[in-house]
Order: C-alpha cells, then sequence, then structure tokens
C-alpha cells in the first residue's frame, strides 16, 4: 500500500480529501492547525509548520512517505491581504519541503495549483496558455510551480484548479473561509439569512457583461487527486488544468440560486475590482486523456445544492460566517 502524506489536511481541500481516502491505509496528515474531522483509525496526524525545517525533516524521515500531497496554501485571492503571507505560505513553505524531500529521497509529489496563474484571456484556457497571474496568490503559486519543476529528481503532478466549490456528505464537510470571500458560499448563506449579495463589475468583456467562472465540485477534485496518485506511480510529469468544464456568470450562479431556493436574491452590483479576472474556463481535453478523469458532480445545480446543506448545518450549529466584501 502506497504511504502518502497530505499537507494543508486540516484546509477545505484536505478535509474532504483526508476523508474521501478514509477507506485507505497509510495516510498521513500535517498541518499547523488540528483537524475539524478524520477518521483516527487510519489517519496519522501531525502538528507540522512547513516552514519548519527541523520539524519538517523529523516527520518526513520518519513516515517515509512515497508520494507527498501538497495542499498547504494561502489560498485567499484577495489584493487587501500582506503579499508576505503567500510569500511564507505558498513559496517559502513550498521551497523548504522541496529541500526537505531532495535531502530525504522523495521523488513525487502532487501539488495544488490554481487557475489565477494564466493570463487574461477570454478563450478556454489549455495548460499551454500565457502565464501572467494579476493577483499575489497567481503569482506566489506560479513560483512554487517553478520550483517544483526546475528540479530533475522529483516527478510531479500539477493540479491548476479553477473554482473548487460544494462539499462532502459523510460526514459532512464543506468550505469554511473565516472571512469567506468565495461567490457560492457567500451567496447561499446571505440567500437563506435574506442578505444582499455583491456583484463586482458590470462591464466586463463577456457576453453578459459579467465575470465568468469554472466551478468544479470538491468531489471531483478528491477524483483528480486520487487519479494523480495512480498516475505518478508508473508515468513522467503531467500539468493539467482540472474544472467542471463549463463557464458560469455570477449573476447566473444567482439567478440558479433564486430558482434552487424559490426566494428573492438580492443583488447590490459594486465597481469591479483589481486583480479580476473577467473569464476564467478550462479545457480539459488533457485531464481527461491523461488522469482518465472528468467532473460527474460539477454542474451548478449540484455545488448549489450541497452548499445550501452545509450552510443550513452552520446555521444549526449557530456558526456566523464573517465576510469580507471581496467575492470572486
Amino acid at each position: 500500500m502506497t504511504k502518502i502524506l497530505i499537507t494543508g489536511s486540516s484546509g477545505y481541500i484536505g478535509s474532504c480529501l483526508s476523508n474521501y481516502l478514509k477507506d485507505q491505509k497509510n495516510i498521513y496528515l500535517i498541518d499547523k492547525v488540528n483537524p475539524k474531522k478524520f477518521d483516527k483509525k487510519n489517519f496519522f496526524f501531525i502538528k507540522c509548520d512547513l516552514n519548519n525545517t527541523e520539524k519538517l525533516e523529523k516527520v518526513l524521515r520518519k513516515i517515509k512517505p512515497e508520494i507527498i500531497i501538497h495542499l498547504a496554501a494561502k489560498s485567499t485571492v484577495n489584493e487587501k491581504i500582506d503579499k508576505n503571507k503567500y510569500i511564507d505560505n505558498n513559496i517559502k513553505a513550498t521551497k523548504n519541503l522541496i529541500k526537505v524531500m531532495l535531502k530525504l529521497k522523495i521523488n513525487k509529489i502532487i501539488f495544488s495549483s490554481t487557475a489565477a496563474v494564466y493570463d487574461r484571456n477570454l478563450k478556454f484556457l489549455k495548460e499551454k496558455h500565457s502565464l501572467k497571474p494579476i493577483s499575489n496568490y497567481g503569482k506566489s503559486k506560479l513560483i512554487a510551480e517553478k520550483m517544483i519543476k526546475k528540479n530533475k529528481k522529483i516527478k510531479y503532478v500539477i493540479l491548476r484548479f479553477f473554482n473548487v466549490s460544494g462539499c462532502i456528505t459523510n460526514p459532512l464537510i464543506g468550505e469554511f473561509h473565516n472571512p469567506e470571500t468565495h461567490l457560492v458560499p457567500i451567496s447561499v448563506f446571505r440567500t437563506i439569512k435574506k442578505n444582499f449579495v455583491n456583484i463586482f463589475g458590470n462591464n466586463y468583456p463577456t457576453k453578459n457583461s459579467k465575470c465568468i467562472r469554472n466551478y468544479v465540485h470538491v468531489k471531483d477534485i478528491c477524483t483528480a487527486i486520487k487519479k494523480s496518485i495512480f498516475f505518478l506511480k508508473k508515468n513522467n510529469s503531467l500539468i493539467v488544468n482540472i474544472g467542471g468544464g463549463k463557464g458560469t456568470s455570477n449573476l447566473e450562479v444567482l439567478k440558479r440560486l433564486k430558482r434552487i431556493t424559490n426566494k428573492d436574491v438580492k443583488i447590490n452590483f459594486l465597481d469591479k475590482r483589481k486583480g479580476d479576472h473577467p473569464f476564467l474556463v478550462c479545457n480539459i481535453n488533457k485531464a481527461n486523456t491523461l488522469l482518465g478523469w472528468k467532473p460527474k458532480f460539477s454542474k451548478i445545480d449540484n455545488i448549489l445544492r450541497d452548499e445550501i446543506r452545509w450552510s443550513n448545518f452552520l446555521l444549526l450549529l449557530n456558526i456566523i460566517r464573517k465576510y469580507q466584501s471581496v467575492q470572486k
């Protein structure tokens, strides 16, 4: 059985992935914060900051993982966040991880990158498209990609995730950033609470003048990572887009939400923000051909229904989300 280490295991994708892999043995979790939920029978959690070289080396030397799934990152796209947080969590942490991997001769990594590494474009993005990120988050992820790729002793799968949303249902685990900045959870929660939802920008060079995104269900993300594990065992390195395969405007998301909930969605139109791509939709043919992956759960209605279930669960627990004025 392949021994796997997941960094950032307490985050949104990490929590979902660890539970998705709960039937497998030899899964090790590390994060600098404690996990919300995981199966203690099958998993081993170790609290560790990737920037702590001494402890990281000690942990990896003890575990001796065959593959590292590197999810740890500052993942919020927000130009108001101090760029040093992206440097520390996305660049320095990845550099340190690679350094320890090379020292201990660990040579396989699956890296969670992002659509934010791409240049502004109004086409379906292929992996060969120009890489020119416009946000600090995208810049930090591109630097991390380059650090991984330049080490010839490391085999990698770099997964460029587009807009990840939704939740897993057994146990119920979903997206919970504090403050929350993503459109889907904000829209669902505010609609349930009968509050307004901000839409930023009404003059993008798109069909309906709204920004368009490629939503992908977190269940499909977990499937892509699992297929990447099998790919790395037998093949060379790979970079692929992971998205739902269809673009949906922010306004269309709210229209679908209104139909599903039968509630009025109050919209507040604001000026567009610095750093927002008008169109982020990917071509997923490469992932389909080489990984044998395609999305099964990523229709926007499925994502919204799952998000409604998750938001109602949070309300039941009396957990109040904090929101920023920034949404994507």
